[in-house]
């Protein structure tokens, strides 16, 4: 200790010089590898012969978009031997239709490209029309305070709904509505509705309500979904030179 504070620059000179080093030789690391070689190695021998050209790239784009239950279709690209198409769905589209569009990408490659080439195709949902409800609840599943039922996203900053509402009622009613506060016991059931360009629609949450329950000492911070389970997003691999894709579930 005696030698440092005698000599404290000399000392941070080889401190500094031994972080520098150091970062070096992770970026070296990071970018150029252990050994030099290609991040690939020989996995991407022979693809200057089978390339997927910018034009078959932007016709699966294409492809994509002039489906209905489309929303959204990231510009698909290649990671190595790996083509990747990222699309999102409707909040109606159920999961075989989804499924199908696999052909879109198939359709549009030759066969020495698919005998090349793996596809990974990701299907994301938009989950409009969910309900969540938020407060002290006890082990029955009743809320024993004001409750403020919502969408569980702010709708007016989604570009894809075009309409929206929320009510006691089945009828499809577009009030623009977000939040609905339950302030009196009993049961009640509030139904949502979105709009996207599929058409309208539906979701509810059922609430039960009982102030002062007996067994308010046990009540937790709770919140109830109206979704229970969530089959999106779904991954489709096809490996080169296979028949069919392989899906997530």
């Amino acid at each position: 200790m005696g030698y440092i504070r005698r000599h404290k620059l000399a000392t941070f000179i080889i401190l500094v010089y031994i972080i520098v080093v150091g970062f070096a030789y992770f970026l070296y690391k990071l970018f150029i590898g252990s050994s030099g070689l290609p991040v690939y190695g020989d996995r991407l021998d022979g693809i200057e012969n089978v390339p997927i050209t910018e034009e078959q790239i932007n016709k699966i784009e294409e492809n994509m978009k002039e489906v209905d239950f489309v929303l959204k279709v990231t510009k698909p690209y290649l990671n190595g031997k790996i083509l990747k198409v990222i699309i999102t769905v409707s909040d109606l589209a159920g999961l075989d239709p989804a499924k199908k569009l696999s052909s879109k990408i198939t359709e549009v490659l030759t066969e020495d490209q698919l005998n090349f080439y793996d596809i990974e195709f990701y299907v994301k949902k938009l989950y409009n029309c969910t309900l969540e409800a938020t407060g002290k609840m006890d082990e029955d599943g009743n809320f024993l305070e004001d409750v403020v039922v919502k969408f569980d996203t702010d709708l007016t900053k989604n570009e894809f709904v075009e309409d929206f509402g929320l009510s006691t009622s089945k009828d499809k009613v577009f009030n623009k509505e977000q939040e609905f506060k339950i302030e009196k016991d009993g049961e009640y059931v509030i139904y949502g509705v979105t709009q996207d360009k599929m058409g309208p629609n539906t979701c509810s949450i059922k609430i039960t309500k009982k102030t002062g329950d007996e067994n308010s000492e046990d009540a937790k911070e709770e919140t109830v979904n109206s979704i229970t389970t969530r089959a999106y997003p779904i991954i489709g691999y096809k490996k080169y030179g296979k028949k069919d894709f392989v899906w997530s579930k």
